[in-house]
């Protein structure tokens, strides 16, 4: 194992608590934001955030063609030692980074110029339509370039400096929307001044912490390879494919329904499929410090271990997602109706049918960071496109032909979703980590569906006999199926490997907290 690059259960376990610290704190500021400036400023002068920043939700998907394959290559040959190698990847790259970053920057001052033009702006709010969206374009356009300079956190998996650098651009960001908003006066403008503020200065901080970390991250025309830039430009371009994939059903549903459905259609599938997406992005914050661990591995030609983490990633990423899943299926309609009441009870039926579907597409979920160490992002692109555009396809019949609505869209994707994992994920997944199909099965799948098949009829006994219509009903018949299903996992389900690293853990915390007393009776 190259000394350049370390591979630790430890270093992993800290980044993903990390990433999740910094996600909730994300999360909070956004919550507490929203509910003061609705009870502060017109819903017409608060729409234009929303408004303005969907103009340009693309951008980012857009530069990632010429990104998104910066950390994996760079990381690649800073594994191998060879600074050489580093240092063309980013010469070559920052060239049309630069370029793209200029296009950016020209094209969008002049949007922003005529947005009240383009966009539907109201009255009186045109100015600082301009304004914000000027400063909106340029956060987005300064960096390409710089993100050729920026991977050095990623290459030297440095996730906690990073959630620490996003967190302290929250507190900038927070602050100064503090002083604008209580200082000066209440108005959305403040939000862009301050969100920009806290964006430049969480990108400074990354690029010069980066370059420190990995001093080979420099650019020099000499050490130009144009050769490099069609590998790297192929790998961005069928992980942007895979990515839109995902936006384009998030962005089909919501105009599909409002067309040829309702406006009740639209908002039961909105809170029915909240649990889902909550899963998903929580499951892809936990798991992002793998990715360089994966490509690190495959840079040492460490195939055993890419094979072990693929079956152990997806047992215990079933273990997380169905312990909050199969709960929330049991119990959806008990929780539609404490949190929005029986008038949107159909979304009961959308949270069972989104939620349903994770046993089988979980198991696999360690596909996305193989195929991106191994560079094989171009067949997930495709099936991840293909699986996506079949569900739009089968939604819009049922939702335009048939009628159902809401539900036909949630059919439509549990269907589809279910054949695509099965007949195209699991075999690329299980080639691409070079595991049988009858050991994943032993050691990924039973195991990882085993506990919550059992705590599930302890959660359905519970609901028949308590009947929890309180949220402290609820939440008792809850912990009585997870101390179940933490209990089955614990005796039947752990394999030797997970038994010995939560041994470990185990002995680390004991001596962790009995430490300071022992220290006190030293002194």
């Amino acid at each position: 194992m190259s000394p350049r690059f370390e591979i630790s259960k430890k270093l992993l376990l800290i980044n993903s608590a990390s990433s999740v610290v910094a996600k909730v704190v994300n999360v909070s500021v956004l919550i507490w934001l929203n509910q003061y400036l609705l009870r502060r400023i017109g819903e017409e002068e608060y729409s234009l955030f929303p408004v303005l920043t969907g103009a340009i939700i693309l951008l980012p998907m857009v530069t990632s063609v010429l990104t998104s394959g910066l950390g994996r290559y760079v990381l690649a040959a800073y594994a191998k030692g060879d600074e050489r190698g580093v240092t063309q990847i980013v010469s070559t790259m920052f060239v049309p980074l630069m370029g793209m970053g200029v296009v950016l920057l020209v094209g969008g001052l002049l949007f922003s110029w005529q947005v009240h033009n383009i966009l539907s702006i109201p009255a009186g709010r045109e100015t600082d339509a301009q304004i914000m969206m000027a400063m909106l374009v340029f956060s987005a356009a300064i960096r390409p370039p710089l993100a050729a300079f920026s991977v050095g956190l990623y290459v030297r998996q440095k996730f906690v400096v990073q959630d620490i650098i996003k967190v302290s651009s929250d507190i900038v960001r927070l602050s100064l929307l503090f002083i604008l908003l209580l200082g000066v006066s209440t108005r959305v403008l403040w939000v862009v001044v301050a969100t920009t503020a806290g964006e430049l200065f969480c990108a400074t901080a990354i690029l010069v912490v980066s370059k420190r970390l990995v001093p080979a991250l420099k650019f020099r025309p000499r050490e130009i390879r144009w050769e490099l830039m069609r590998e790297l430009v192929s790998f961005g371009g069928w992980n942007f494919l895979a990515v839109l994939a995902h936006k384009l059903r998030q962005m089909a549903v919501p105009l599909m329904l409002n067309k040829l459905a309702t406006g009740m259609d639209v908002a039961i599938f909105h809170i029915g499929t909240m649990g889902r997406r909550q899963i998903d992005q929580w499951s892809y914050v936990v798991a992002a410090p793998l990715y360089p661990v994966v490509t690190g591995m495959h840079a040492m030609g460490a195939k055993d271990r890419i094979r072990n983490l693929y079956i152990r990633g997806g047992r215990i990423n079933l273990w997380a997602t169905l312990a909050v899943s199969v709960p929330a299926v049991i119990y959806a309609r008990e929780l539609i109706v404490l949190y929005v009441g029986e008038k949107y009870v159909y979304a009961a039926v959308i949270m069972v049918l989104s939620l349903i579907g994770i046993p089988i597409s979980h198991g696999a979920s360690m596909v996305w960071q193989v195929a991106h160490a191994t560079g094989q992002i171009r067949p997930v692109g495709l099936r991840n496109l293909g699986s996506q555009l079949t569900a739009i396809g089968v939604a819009l019949y049922l939702v335009g032909a048939r009628g159902w609505g809401a539900i036909g869209v949630a059919y439509a994707w549990l269907v589809v979703g279910y054949i695509a994992t099965i007949v195209l994920v699991w075999p690329l997944g299980l080639k691409l980590a070079d595991v049988r199909f009858d050991t994943w099965i032993r050691r990924t799948l039973f195991p990882g569906v085993a506990p919550a098949a059992i705590a599930a009829l302890v959660w359905m006994a519970m609901k028949l006999t308590v009947a929890p219509d309180t949220w402290l009903k609820l939440g008792a018949c809850t912990l009585v199926g997870t101390l179940c299903y933490g209990a089955i996992l614990l005796r039947f389900c752990l394999a030797p490997k997970d038994r010995a690293d939560l041994a470990e853990v185990m002995a680390k915390v004991k001596l962790w907290i009995r430490t300071p007393r022992m220290a006190r009776k030293s002194a």
